[in-house]
């Protein structure tokens, strides 16, 4: 992103606040915003599960069954899910809080906005990034369960480090002080 002016900002920021009027704002579905917040936590559970079919098959090699595999998943296996399974809830709810404001703005502000297109570019990175690392993770647990513990905590890390980032670009911008209006004024909605 190109260096920004404090005028830039505030105008983007004055964007922002004028779209959030009732004549303006929209409200997403809860479908909408159920299926974009579960898209990640249900990415991690499935990397999860394929983590527990890799350790397996790589531990048991030529004794390895689907009978030997459920018996594994359902006497060891599943705590690796639940715990995924978990930590997804947590992420799941957190994003759900974050997409309704994200989503309440139309979809041409999104676009048009400064501040929320870097940010959106700053998310899209963030979840790449760590969904990739999730992956290889998942496919390196046949190594040891070392990694196929990582897919969890690195769902995790996702959404720590991406809240940190964000925060801090915003603070960065000089924008907090008024996309915290805007995030009040919402909540007041």
């Amino acid at each position: 992103m190109a260096n920004l002016t404090a005028v830039q900002v505030e105008t983007d920021v004055d964007l922002l606040m004028s779209c959030l009027a009732a004549n303006h704002r929209e409200i997403p579905s809860a479908a909408s915003l159920m299926k974009r917040s579960s898209a990640l936590p249900l990415f991690a559970a499935m990397l999860s599960f394929f983590s527990c079919v890799i350790f397996y098959v790589s531990f048991h090699k030529e004794q390895s069954s689907v009978e030997g595999f459920l018996n594994f998943f359902t006497y060891q296996g599943w705590y690796l899910v639940a715990i995924t399974t978990g930590i997804g809830l947590f992420v799941f709810l957190m994003t759900y809080n974050n997409q309704i404001t994200y989503l309440s703005l139309p979809s041409d502000v999104r676009t048009k906005s400064l501040i929320v297109s870097h940010l959106g570019k700053i998310v899209r990175k963030s979840v790449i990034t760590f969904c990739s690392l999730m992956i290889v993770s998942s496919l390196l647990s046949g190594i040891s369960v070392w990694f196929a513990l990582a897919v969890p905590a690195l769902l995790l890390a996702l959404f720590v480090v991406t809240s940190i980032v964000v925060s801090s670009e915003i603070n960065r911008l000089g924008a907090g002080l008024a996309l915290e209006k805007i995030s009040s004024l919402i909540k007041k909605i």
